[in-house]
């Protein structure tokens, strides 16, 4: 028997959250999620930030980019990280429409302090697009904003 699945922007109830954050940094530890939006940016910087294999019950959600993003910034690497972050989410995050995926190297851009920036365009359930900046540097810093 098959069953309907609603889209919807925002939780009728205001009072049941839909899940928390990733940064763990509110009182009691987890920030509560109210916004369908907002959880699917949250499940969008899981996905990008969890290794293929590391869940124990599901090892092969994730991506290897953050192997990827450590490697020389090459125009290979380039093809590698925009493969890899579209079949991941288009595997596991259907609800997030991906617009543009745009990485920047020193050698694109001279004066970037960081060894290669992605930044994610995209929108979830059809709603206004955002962006999601990963930037990685030579000391092994990782960022998301």
């Amino acid at each position: 028997m098959g069953y309907r699945i609603y889209e919807t922007v925002q939780r009728l109830n205001q009072d049941i959250a839909l899940g928390v954050k990733s940064t763990f940094n509110g009182p009691g530890l987890f920030v509560s999620v109210y916004s369908t939006q907002e959880q699917g940016v949250n499940n969008l910087k899981n996905l990008l930030l969890t290794r293929i294999g590391e869940r124990y019950d599901n090892p092969s959600f994730g991506t290897d980019l953050l192997n990827v993003l450590f490697a020389p910034a090459t125009l290979e690497t380039k093809i590698i990280i925009n493969e890899m972050v579209s079949t991941a989410i288009n595997r596991w995050l259907p609800e997030i429409i991906l617009e543009k995926i745009d990485i920047q190297t020193p050698e694109d851009l001279p004066t970037l302090n960081n060894d290669i920036v992605v930044t994610l365009t995209f929108s979830v359930n059809g709603t206004a697009f955002q962006t999601l900046t990963l930037s990685a540097n030579e000391t092994g810093k990782l960022q998301i904003t």
